[in-house]
C-alpha cells in the first residue's frame, strides 16, 4: 500500500493507534422504548433484524432474575455504543423511560472521544412534540409535576434530554411506507455507524495511505449497473488487505455479501465448485451443494440477479476462475453490485472485461517508516537510539508493506548490534518470508519469460525497453511478448524515459534464483553480478559453459588483472558488461586478450585497455557494442561482418586513430564517436549504411571533414558541435525533414551549400554569423545560436539584421546558448512572428527587450545561469511559461496583466534562486498570480493549471486567506466561495526529478466516511516545466501556488452534494474537508513543507465570516477568515509603488477590508489590536459592538478565535 502523502503520525496511523487505546463495548445497541407501546410489535420487530444482522443488542429482557435493575441498566448503557431511542406515544409517561434517555443523553456528553451515538426513532409521534415537550409528551411531563413526586431539577433534566434527543438526525415513521422499510433502513444505519466505530479494528499495522482512500474513491454505491474493480500490484503491496478494508467498510450497504480470499490456492486444493459453492451460500444465506459450477440452477441466478451483492474476489490467477464465479460478462450479478478482484496478473483483469484497474501503489518514506515502526517498536515512530537503523530498513524495503511488517516483526525486541548484522545480511541473502511472495510470480512464467526476468535482474535493470527488447530477441527469448507480460505480473515497470525498472525486493529473489543454481560456485551459475564473485571467476578462470551474463561495476575495487584465457571457457557468455562510469578504469590485460565468446549479443567495456579487438572476434549476433573511453586505437583490421549490430559506441576513445569500417553491419543504427579528438575523419562506409540514424562526432577536435555524397535517408540527427577544426561539410542529404543538425563551431563566413535551401530541420545548431540571411523560410523549427567564430563581428548588428531574414521568421523555438559578448538583444526580436519559445543558457545579458510582449505567438520563455540578467519586462499575459533558473541578479519582474483577463489563460511562472527580487516586483508576481486565479472558475477548462514557484519572502502570506504550518488540516470552506488555489512553502536543499509533492484532499461526509476526492502533485507537470536536469538545489526556502481547475471543480462538486444532502436534513454547517499537504522523497533528503494554505475565490465580493478551530489530532478550522494566519505573523500592507497604478488592486486580500474601512485615515495611523479597530468602528458609527461581533466582521488578530 503505497501513499503521497506524508500526513503526520498521528494522523496517519489513527487506524493504529486507536483501536490499541479504546476498550471494546460489550454492546453494539441500547433500544430504548416504551414497552407497553411497541415491546410486542416494532420494536420486536426491530430488535430482530439487528440480531439477524449480528449486531449484539441489549434490550430490557436481557436482565437477569435477581440484580438490581438499575445498577444493571447503567452499567449496560456504558457498556453500549449506539443507542436506538423509540419515542412513541407514550414514551415520556414513564418516569424509567425518561431517567434512562437522561442517563444516555449524559453518557454521551461525557464520552465524545468514544464517539457515542444516539439515533432517535420517532414511532408514529411528531418529532417537535419531543422537542418542545408538547402533545402527548407536554401532558405527561405535567403529570408527572402534579403528582409532586419529583424535583425541578428533575424536571430540566428530562426536558433537557428530551430535547437534545430529538433534534438529533434521525428517523420518522411517517416517511416510510411500511415498518420493515424503516426497521430495513434503522439497520442498514446502525451498522453504517458501527462500521465507522471499528474501522480500527483493521489490523494493527494497516495504514490508511493514498491507496485505501482512492479505492474507496472508485467505489460507488449508489451506482444502478455492476462495477467490477481490479487491484493489481507486485506481491507484498497489501492488494489483500485494502480490499479486505474495503469489504468491512462498506459491505454492510449491500444485501449479500461474501470474501473468498487465495480464490486460486482454494480452487486447486479444494475445486471451482467448492469456491462457487462458498460463494452462493454467503451470498444467499443457506447452504448450498451445486456440482457444477459452470451450471447454475436459474432459481438460483435469478435470486442474485435481484440482489445487490458486495464480493471481493482474492488473489485470481486466471480470468476462467474469474468468468467461473461470477459469470461471463458478470451476467449473474443485481444491479448495484460491486465486485473487488486482486491479482497480480494485470492480463487477468483484461481478459476478463474489467476496465478499472487500480495499481497498488507503493508506501511513501514517512508511512513506510510507520508501518515499520509499528511492526518493530508497536508504535508510530522508532525508539530512541533506533532511528538510523530504522532507515535502513524502510530503505531496503522499498515502499513494500509486507516487507516492513516482515522485517519489523524479525527485528522487534533485538539489539542495536542483532539490527546492523540482520540489514547487512538481508544484503547479502533476502529473508525467506519476503522472497516466496515474489517467487509466485516468478514460477507461473514460462522458460522464456523467467530467462528474460534474470536477464534484467542482474544485468539490463535501468536499460531502455526498445534496446532490450533487440538484444533478447536476438536471444531467442520472443521479448516483445515477454516484457509485456512481465509488466502484467508487476514484477517489472518502465519508467517515464522508457526505460525497464525493478522493485529492490524482486531484484533480490531473482539474484537469489541465480545463486541457487551453485551456492558454492559462483562459475556454474547462468549469470553473474556480484563484483566479488566476477572477480574470483576472472581472475581465476573459474567461468563455465552454464555463464551467459556477467555484469560488473568497476568503480567498485581498485583494480584486476585478467588472463589472455579469461572467457575461454564461457562459450555461451550472451551478455558482458564491464561498467566504469567514474573513468577508474581498473580491468587490465596485462597479457592481452586470446579471445572473446562468439555468442555475445550485448558487449560493454568501458576504459576497454587494449589497442583494438582480438582478430579472433567476430560474433554475428552481437546487436550492441560499446568501448566508451578505451584505448583502442584501430577497432579492427578490415571489414568485420556483424550483420545484427544495431549500436557501436567509442566515445571517449581518445587515443582512436582510424575510424573503422562498418560496411559489414548494415543494420547499424547508432554511431557515436563523441571526444574521438584523434580521429581525423569519418570513413566513407558511414555514410553509406541506410539505417543511420545518428552520427555524433562532437568534440573530435582532430576531425578536419565531413563530407559524403551520399547519406542515409533514416539520418535524425548529426551531432558536430564543438569540432573546432572542422573546415569541410559537403554532406549531400536526401532529405533533412526532422533532422537533428549541430555545426556549432563552424568558422567560415558561408553556409555549407548542401543545407543552404534545404527545409524542415527540426534543429539547427550555428554560431551568429551573417550568412544566415540567406537560409530559406521555414529552414528549421528550432535554431540554437553560439557565439560567433570570428570575434570581431558585433552579434547585436548580426542579429538585428537575422530577424528580420525568412528563416527567423519562420522559426518556432530559439535558443541562446553561451554567447559572453551579446549584453543586450536588439528590439527588432518583436519581428519573430512565428516564434513559440525563447532559451536563454548561459547568457551575460542584463535584460530583455520590452518588444518582446509584441511577439503573437510566444508561449515560453526559459531564462538558465544568466548571472547579469537584472530585469524581466512585462510578458504577454497568453505566455503561459516562464522560467527563471539561478538569476541571482534579477531584481525586476514586471506584472504580465497588459489588459483584463477576458480569456482562459493557464500559466507556469518559476522563479527559481532569484534571490535579490525587489519587494515591490515580488509583490507583483504575487498580484499577478492572483489575478490570474481570480479569473480561473469563471474561464478555465478543466485541464487548465495556473502554477507559481519563486523565493519566499516576507510579506507572501498576506496575499492568502488561510495559512498553517501544519501539513494536515480540516475546516468548513467559506460559503459563496467558487473555488480556491493552494500554496505550501518548501525549505532550501536539494531536491531530485522524482519528488512528488502537493495536496491531497478528503471529505467527510454525511455519514461521517472520509472520501478521497483528488490529489494534485508536481509530477502533472514538473517533468516538462524543465526543459534540463529537472533536479534542482534551492538555496532558500520557495513558494509554490497553484490553481488546477480540474480539481477544484471535483471537490466544489462534492461539497455541494453534501450540502445539498444537508439541507434536506435541516443541518445548516458546511461539510468539512482534510488537506493533507505532502512532500514525497527520500527519508534522507532535507527539502521538507515549511507552511501551506489557500486563496479563497469567491462568487462575489464578500465579507468573510469567522474562523472557527477544534484542537483535534489534526489542526481544524472553519477557514471563512479573510485575514487569518495560524501562525500569528503580524501583517503588514505591502509596498504600494508596484507597476500598477491602482492602489486598491495591488492590496493583498489580508488587507482590503481593513483599508475598506480607514482608507481615508492618515498614512502613519497604524490598528494593531481588534480594539483599535472596535473602538473606532464604535466612535464613528456610534454603535457599541461586542466582542463576538467585531470578531465575525473582522476577524480576530490573534489568529485562530476559538467558538
Amino acid at each position: 500500500m503505497a501513499s503521497s502523502s506524508s500526513s503526520s503520525s498521528s494522523s496517519s496511523s489513527s487506524s493504529s493507534s486507536h483501536a490499541a487505546t479504546m476498550p471494546m463495548k460489550k454492546y453494539d445497541v441500547f433500544i430504548s422504548f416504551r414497552g407497553d407501546d411497541t415491546r410486542a410489535g416494532f420494536t420486536s420487530h426491530l430488535y430482530a433484524d439487528l440480531c439477524r444482522s449480528k449486531i449484539y443488542t441489549y434490550i430490557d429482557y436481557r436482565i437477569e432474575k435477581g440484580d438490581e435493575v438499575w445498577v444493571e441498566l447503567v452499567k449496560a448503557i456504558k457498556q453500549s455504543t449506539i443507542f436506538l431511542v423509540v419515542f412513541s406515544e407514550n414514551y415520556a409517561s414513564s418516569t424509567w423511560c425518561l431517567n434512562e434517555l437522561v442517563e444516555i443523553m449524559e453518557c454521551c456528553n461525557k464520552n465524545e472521544d468514544d464517539k457515542v451515538v444516539v439515533i432517535p426513532v420517532f414511532y408514529h409521534v411528531d418529532p417537535s412534540h419531543v422537542r418542545k415537550q408538547t402533545g402527548s409528551y407536554g401532558t405527561a411531563l405535567i403529570k408527572h409535576k402534579k403528582q409532586g413526586k419529583n424535583d425541578d431539577k428533575m424536571m430540566q433534566n428530562w426536558k433537557n434530554a428530551l430535547f437534545q434527543a430529538a433534534n438529533l438526525s434521525g428517523f420518522h415513521s411517517t416517511t416510510y411506507r411500511t415498518e420493515s422499510e424503516m426497521i430495513e433502513a434503522i439497520t442498514r444505519a446502525v451498522l453504517g455507524k458501527l462500521n465507522q466505530q471499528y474501522t480500527n479494528d483493521l489490523p494493527c499495522n494497516f495504514i490508511l495511505d493514498e491507496n485505501y482512500w482512492s479505492i474507496q474513491s472508485l467505489i460507488k454505491s449508489d451506482l444502478t449497473e455492476v462495477q467490477i474493480i481490479g487491484l493489481w500490484g507486485m506481491g507484498g503491496t497489501g492488494k489483500t488487505t485494502l480490499a479486505a478494508a474495503m469489504f468491512q467498510r462498506v459491505s454492510f450497504k449491500y444485501e449479500g455479501s461474501c470474501f473468498l480470499e487465495k480464490v486460486t490456492e482454494v480452487s486447486k486444493r479444494h475445486g471451482i465448485n467448492y469456491t462457487c459453492n462458498k460463494l452462493l451460500s454467503k451470498l444467499l444465506r443457506e447452504d448450498l451443494d451445486i456440482d457444477t459450477s459452470k451450471l447454475i440452477p436459474s432459481m438460483i441466478m435469478r435470486r442474485l440477479k435481484r440482489m445487490k451483492s458486495f464480493i471481493v474476489i482474492d488473489d485470481v490467477h486466471n480470468s476462467e476462475l474469474l468468468q467461473n464465479l461470477i459469470g461471463v460478462g458478470h451476467g449473474w450479478l443485481g444491479s448495484g453490485s460491486t465486485v473487488i478482484v486482486t491479482t497480480r496478473d494485470k492480463h487477468v483483469l483484461i481478459s476478463g472485461g474489467i476496465e478499472k484497474i487500480y495499481e497498488v501503489k507503493k508506501m511513501n518514506s514517512q508511512n513506510s517508516l510507520q508501518l515499520f515502526s509499528l511492526n518493530a517498536f508497536g508504535k508510530v515512530s522508532p525508539k530512541d537510539g533506533y532511528v538510523e537503523l530504522s532507515k535502513r530498513a524502510v530503505d531496503y524495503a522499498k515502499g513494500n508493506p509486507l516487507a516492513l511488517k516482515v522485517l519489523g516483526s524479525l527485528l522487534r525486541c533485538k539489539s542495536e548490534i542483532e539490527w546492523d548484522c540482520a540489514l547487512a545480511k538481508l544484503k547479502e541473502i533476502p529473508n525467506t518470508e519476503i522472497d516466496f511472495i515474489f517467487r509466485l510470480s516468478y514460477n507461473e512464467l514460462d522458460d522464456k519469460e523467467k530467462d528474460i526476468f534474470l536477464d534484467i535482474a542482474c544485468f539490463f535493470k535501468g536499460h531502455e525497453r526498445n534496446r532490450i527488447t533487440k538484444i533478447l530477441n536476438e536471444c531467442g527469448f520472443f521479448a516483445d511478448i515477454g516484457i509485456s507480460n512481465l509488466l502484467d505480473k508487476a514484477l517489472i515497470s518502465v519508467d517515464f524515459e522508457n526505460c525497464i525498472q525493478m522493485h529492490d525486493l524482486i531484484q533480490e529473489t531473482g539474484k537469489q534464483i541465480v545463486r541457487e543454481e551453485s551456492l558454492k560456485n559462483p562459475g556454474q551459475r547462468s549469470r553473474l553480478c556480484d563484483p566479488k564473485e566476477v572477480c574470483n571467476v576472472l581472475k581465476n578462470n573459474r567461468g563455465s559453459e552454464n555463464v551467459e551474463s556477467i555484469f560488473l561495476d568497476a568503480t567498485e575495487f581498485t583494480h584486476i588483472n585478467l588472463r589472455p584465457e579469461s572467457f575461454e571457457k564461457m562459450v555461451n557468455l550472451r551478455l558482458l558488461a564491464f561498467q566504469d562510469n567514474k573513468g577508474i578504469k581498473s580491468i587490465n590485460l596485462p597479457h592481452g586478450l586470446d579471445l572473446l565468446p562468439e555468442n555475445l549479443r550485448y558487449f560493454q567495456w568501458d576504459g576497454y585497455p587494449l589497442q583494438s579487438l582480438p582478430s579472433t572476434f567476430c560474433p554475428e549476433m552481437l546487436v550492441e557494442l560499446s568501448l566508451k573511453g578505451s584505448h583502442v586505437e584501430k577497432l579492427w583490421n578490415g571489414v568485420l561482418d556483424l550483420p545484427n549490430l544495431e549500436i557501436l559506441d567509442l566515445g571517449g576513445s581518445k587515443k582512436l586513430i582510424e575510424c573503422p569500417n562498418v560496411s559489414g553491419s548494415p543494420n547499424l543504427k547508432h554511431v557515436i564517436l563523441r571526444y574521438c579528438e584523434s580521429m581525423p575523419e569519418v570513413d566513407s562506409s558511414i555514410f553509406l549504411l541506410q539505417k543511420l540514424e545518428v552520427l555524433n562526432v562532437f568534440e573530435c577536435t582532430s576531425l578536419k571533414s565531413l563530407s559524403s555524397n551520399t547519406c542515409s535517408p533514416a539520418l535524425r540527427k548529426l551531432e558536430a558541435r564543438d569540432c573546432i577544426n572542422l573546415k569541410e561539410f559537403s554532406v549531400t542529404f536526401s532529405s533533412v525533414d526532422g533532422l537533428d543538425l549541430c555545426l556549432s563551431e563552424w568558422d567560415r563566413n558561408e553556409l555549407p551549400s548542401s543545407i543552404l535551401h534545404k527545409q524542415n530541420l527540426k534543429r539547427f545548431v550555428f554560431p551568429i554569423s551573417d550568412c544566415l540571411v540567406d537560409l530559406p523560410e521555414n529552414f528549421a523549427d528550432h535554431i540554437s545560436l553560439s557565439s560567433p567564430q570570428n570575434r570581431e563581428d558585433d552579434p547585436f548588428i548580426t542579429l538585428d539584421k537575422l530577424f528580420s531574414s525568412p528563416a527567423f521568421q519562420s522559426v518556432k523555438e530559439l535558443t541562446f546558448i553561451y554567447i559572453p559578448i551579446l549584453s543586450e538583444f536588439p528590439d527588432s526580436i518583436s519581428l519573430l512572428s512565428s516564434l513559440k519559445s525563447l532559451t536563454l543558457d548561459g547568457m551575460d545579458i542584463r535584460s530583455l527587450p520590452e518588444t518582446i510582449k509584441y511577439l503573437p505567438r510566444l508561449e515560453r520563455v526559459d531564462v538558465y545561469d544568466c548571472k547579469m540578467i537584472q530585469s524581466i519586462p512585462a510578458l504577454s499575459q497568453f505566455i503561459p511559461v516562464l522560467v527563471v533558473s539561478n538569476c541571482e541578479s534579477l531584481e525586476k519582474v514586471l506584472s504580465s496583466t497588459i489588459e483584463p483577463y477576458e480569456e482562459p489563460n493557464p500559466c507556469f511562472i518559476y522563479l527559481l534562486n532569484c534571490k535579490n527580487l525587489e519587494p515591490h516586483s515580488y509583490q507583483t508576481v504575487l498580484k499577478d498570480a492572483m489575478d490570474r486565479i481570480e479569473t480561473g472558475p469563471s474561464l478555465y477548462d478543466d485541464d487548465e493549471i495556473i502554477w507559481y514557484f519563486l523565493p519566499a519572502m516576507p510579506g507572501m502570506e498576506n496575499w492568502f486567506h488561510y495559512s498553517s504550518t501544519q501539513v494536515c488540516v480540516t475546516l468548513e470552506l467559506p460559503s459563496n466561495l467558487q473555488g480556491f488555489s493552494y500554496y505550501l512553502v518548501l525549505s532550501q536543499g536539494h531536491m531530485g526529478y522524482d519528488v512528488d509533492f502537493g495536496c491531497e484532499c478528503y471529505l467527510d461526509n454525511s455519514s461521517g466516511e472520509r472520501i478521497y476526492i483528488t490529489s494534485f502533485t508536481r509530477a502533472n507537470f514538473f517533468s516538462w516545466l524543465l526543459r534540463f536536469d529537472p533536479s534542482i538545489h534551492m538555496i532558500s526556502d520557495h513558494l509554490v501556488s497553484w490553481y488546477d481547475q480540474a480539481s477544484c471543480k471535483q471537490i466544489m462538486a462534492a461539497v455541494e452534494e453534501i450540502k445539498s444532502i444537508n439541507d434536506v436534513n435541516s443541518t445548516s454547517c458546511n461539510p468539512k474537508l482534510t488537506f493533507r499537504f505532502f512532500i514525497e522523497e527520500d527519508l534522507y533528503d532535507e527539502v521538507s513543507i515549511k507552511e501551506c494554505g489557500f486563496h479563497w475565490i469567491y462568487k462575489e465580493e464578500t465579507i468573510p465570516s469567522t474562523i472557527f478551530e477544534s484542537h483535534d489530532q489534526e489542526e481544524t478550522a472553519s477557514a471563512s477568515s479573510s485575514n487569518f494566519q495560524s501562525n500569528h505573523r503580524e501583517e503588514t500592507i505591502p509596498p504600494t509603488n508596484f507597476e500598477s497604478d491602482d492602489l486598491e488592486e495591488t492590496i493583498p486580500p489580508s488587507n482590503k477590508l481593513k483599508l475598506d474601512i480607514f482608507g481615508t485615515l492618515p498614512s502613519n495611523f497604524e490598528l494593531d489590536e481588534t480594539y483599535d479597530m472596535r473602538s473606532l468602528l464604535e466612535e464613528l458609527m456610534h454603535i457599541g459592538f461586542g466582542g463576538e461581533h467585531m470578531n465575525t466582521l473582522l476577524g480576530s488578530t490573534e489568529g485562530k478565535s476559538n467558538s
